[in-house]
């Protein structure tokens, strides 16, 4: 009697889909990939349609409406904005010669953003945020879920984390690291979709996006090779000898692409001022002394984590254990690589690790993958007990709302002036008039002078590796912020003051002065024995000598 073979089960379907190889029954010789069964129509829960544009298209707009928008573009840039805001004034030809950390992509785009508006360069920056909670949506959305409502609710979970995460809330400054971020989880959706992707054409669109949004994020490349090491690691494990042999040549390319542009771009522009800047974030001693360090940095985020470490971690991991759970082996894989390539970067004093913005993009892309962990526990939950799962659901909403709530439309930058100092002066100042500018003043001076055109030069005294100044102006521009420094300044400007001849003015501005800097002015001052007016302007006033007189001091 012949029997009727069992129907293959849900299981196994998946496994043939997702792990499509075959063992010979007779020798167990390795073969070439099966191609993937086809499941029935009511179990494609990744393909998209209308209802996830909807979806998708509101979280974009809801991003910029829990961004302080009205804030964000009328308050002036601060010192590490303006010194990216004032590439966008100067040629072209003069940004991809000049070190910089700011990627030139990350600046050809903000020369792009249409307007007028002074502080409109931070639209990029929520664009970029916005785009993430896209990605973050697609990313969940496109993992082999039981059933299309179960794979929305990933997609809302991770999309709202993404959103009202605290660490993204308060990421609305002139800086590319949102752009960071949505270049790390662009690798981590396209390399989920390679994975699921028997092609074999497939590998090598993830080298190409790698390669492309290099220039517009140094870290993606940081993000790409741990992604090729995991689909690696997949491929060893479903023992798919053909896709093992395309991840490895592709990533090979893509490696020495990378390679080629940091020597030439990155490391050729980093200068021993930046590297010492971060010195207190690289880590350092044994792999106990770093392990501890590393700890330390993360609990000290829990308010931007909106959480405490501890619970952050559990969630990621959860989600480690659901990727490998939902058909995404080598993005679990990947991501645990990661953070152990910072850390190893950071213990070489390469890349500062569990910084707030230079790891922004870490710290989102696992923010999702928790938040996947989250939303596959709930649904295992559901699938024990309805009511609980709504319950568990609720609460954690609850908790999660409790850390980000108070962000929510807050603009997280420090309120500096130079732009209201540039606007007196060119509104106040005579032919004769001197203009000093410190250091820390210097770009936002330059980028808010309404006249002229603005020059920058190379300088390695700085971490940004470059000084701007305006063109034709009688100025002197500041270096540094010691007592020597600040004194020999002053002086230099009061001789130049002086020689202007009567009724001249000396305006010295200053922007972003730290502590030890405004106790060199005073000892400056007061040594010279000078005593400028103020000019109150809301914060950062300006200062004022004059106008001079015939017999003046110019021997101080």
């Amino acid at each position: 009697m012949r029997v009727a073979p069992k129907p293959a089960s849900r299981f196994s379907r998946a496994l043939c889909e997702y792990l499509p190889v075959s063992t010979a029954a007779a020798d167990h010789k390795l073969t070439e990939p099966l191609e993937p069964l086809e499941p029935p129509d009511d179990s494609r829960a990744d393909l998209w349609d209308l209802f996830d544009t909807a979806i998708v298209v509101a979280a974009f707009i809801a991003t910029f409406v829990v961004h302080p928008i009205h804030d964000a573009l009328t308050q002036p840039y601060w010192l590490d904005e303006a010194w990216v805001a004032v590439l966008t004034r100067v040629p072209w030809s003069h940004v991809t010669g000049m070190s910089s950390s700011t990627p030139v992509g990350f600046l050809a785009l903000l020369k792009l953003v249409p307007g007028s508006g002074e502080q409109r360069g931070r639209l990029l920056v929520l664009a970029f945020s916005a785009g993430t909670v896209v990605l973050a949506y697609a990313f969940a959305r496109g993992l082999r879920w039981p059933s299309k409502p179960r794979a929305r609710f990933a997609g809302a979970v991770a999309a709202l984390v993404a959103m009202l995460a605290p660490l993204s809330l308060l990421r609305n400054d002139l800086k590319q690291y949102t752009c960071d971020a949505f270049c790390a989880l662009l690798i981590l959706v396209v390399a989920a979709r390679v994975e699921r992707d028997p092609d074999r054409t497939a590998v090598w669109w993830l080298g190409i996006v790698a390669v492309v949004v290099l220039p517009f994020s140094s870290t993606s490349a940081f993000v790409a090779m741990p992604v090729f090491a995991g689909l690696l690691g997949s491929a060893l494990l479903a023992r798919a000898r053909r896709r093992v042999v395309e991840v490895v040549v592709t990533a090979a390319a893509t490696g020495l692409v990378i390679a080629g542009y940091f020597g030439a771009v990155i490391v050729a522009n980093t200068n021993d001022k930046l590297r010492a800047y971060w010195n207190s974030f690289y880590l350092y001693g044994s792999l106990g002394d770093s392990l501890s360090q590393a700890w330390r940095r993360l609990s000290h985020l829990r308010l931007w984590l909106g959480m405490p470490a501890w619970i952050f971690v559990v969630f990621v991991v959860i989600g480690i254990v659901a990727l490998v759970r939902l058909g995404a082996p080598s993005i679990a894989i990947a991501l645990p690589l990661l953070w152990i390539e910072l850390g190893t970067a950071a213990h070489l004093r390469r890349y500062p690790f569990l910084d707030l913005r230079t790891s922004h993009f870490l710290l989102m892309s696992s923010f999702v993958v928790g938040a996947v962990g989250a939303a596959w526990a709930v649904q295992l939950v559901y699938r024990w007990n309805r009511v609980l799962a709504v319950a568990a659901t609720v609460l954690l909403a609850w908790l999660f709302s409790i850390g980000f709530r108070p962000w929510v439309d807050t603009l997280n930058i420090f309120y500096e002036n130079a732009r209201a100092q540039a606007a007196y002066v060119a509104n106040h100042r005579m032919p004769n008039d001197v203009i000093l500018v410190n250091s820390g003043g210097a770009f936002g001076f330059s980028y808010y002078w309404p006249h002229g055109s603005i020059t920058t030069e190379l300088d390695d005294s700085t971490g940004q590796g470059f000084r701007a100044e305006v063109k034709g102006l009688r100025a002197q521009w500041m270096i540094g912020r010691t007592d020597a420094e600040v004194l020999s300044a002053l002086r230099d400007a009061l001789r130049t003051w002086h020689a202007a001849g009567p009724g001249a003015r000396l305006f010295i501005v200053r922007s972003h002065v730290l502590a030890k800097e405004a106790l060199a002015w005073k000892r400056a001052f007061a040594a010279l024995d000078v005593h400028p007016r103020v000019v109150h302007l809301r914060v950062e006033p300006l200062l004022v000598l004059g106008p001079a007189s015939p017999a003046g001091t110019a021997g101080h």
